[in-house]
C-alpha cells in the first residue's frame, strides 16, 4: 500500500466528521491533507439568553508522508527522524499558536480543548530511535491556569511496510482507528 492509498482511505472514513483539505499549505510547506474537527455544546434554561455554561473544542490533523523512493541523502527532510522532529516543532511554533490561538494571547472564551495532530505516514519503516521518540513525545499547554481551557499535541505514525502504528501517549485513544484502516 502506498501512501497516497492509505491518505485516500483514512481521509474517506474522516469526511463524516472532519472538514478535510487536500494539499494544505501552512507555515510555508504544503501538507497532504488537513482535517478539522469542531464542536460545541451549551446548557441553558428556558431560553438561550440563560445560557449556564458553554464549551467548544476543536481537532486539528495534518498528514505528512514520506514515499519509499524519497532519498535522505538528497533530501534531509526525507528521512523519517527529520520528519518527526518537524512535526514537533510543527505542533509547537504553527499549530498551537495559529490554529489553536488564532495568534491570540488566549483562546476563546468558551475555548475547552484543542487536539493538534501531526500523523506521518511513512512507506518506510521507521527505526527503533524514532518509535522510542514517538513514544515520549509530550505536548500540553493550558491556558490561565485551565480556565480557558488546554491544547494537546499526539503524534501517530503509520508504518505501511509492517502494517503498524505507532502513537505518543496522547494519541493511543486514537490508533485503533488508524490501524483499521491499514
Amino acid at each position: 500500500m502506498t501512501s497516497g492509498d492509505y491518505l485516500d482511505k483514512i481521509l474517506d472514513r474522516m469526511t463524516f466528521t472532519h472538514n478535510i483539505t487536500r494539499n494544505f499549505t501552512a507555515d510555508g510547506r504544503t501538507f497532504a491533507a488537513y482535517a478539522l474537527y469542531e464542536a460545541s455544546s451549551e446548557k441553558y434554561v428556558l431560553s438561550r439568553k440563560a445560557n449556564l455554561w458553554k464549551v467548544s473544542e476543536s481537532e486539528h490533523v495534518l498528514f505528512m508522508t514520506l514515499p519509499e523512493n524519497a532519498d535522505p541523502g538528497a533530501d534531509p527532510s526525507a528521512d523519517p527522524e527529520a520528519l518527526f522532529d518537524e512535526a514537533g516543532c510543527l505542533i509547537s511554533d504553527y499549530m498551537e499558536p495559529v490554529l489553536s490561538r488564532g495568534n491570540e494571547k488566549y483562546p476563546p472564551k468558551d475555548h475547552m480543548r484543542t487536539f493538534l495532530t501531526a500523523v506521518l505516514v511513512l512507506e518506510r519503516s521507521p527505526g527503533p530511535e524514532l518509535i522510542r521518540k514517538v513514544r515520549r513525545y509530550r505536548f500540553d499547554k493550558s491556558y490561565l491556569f485551565s480556565l480557558r481551557g488546554f491544547s494537546q499535541g499526539r503524534i501517530i505514525v503509520v508504518d505501511l511496510p509492517s502494517k503498524k502504528v505507532y502513537t505518543s501517549p496522547a494519541a493511543k485513544d486514537v490508533a485503533a482507528f488508524f490501524r483499521q484502516a491499514l
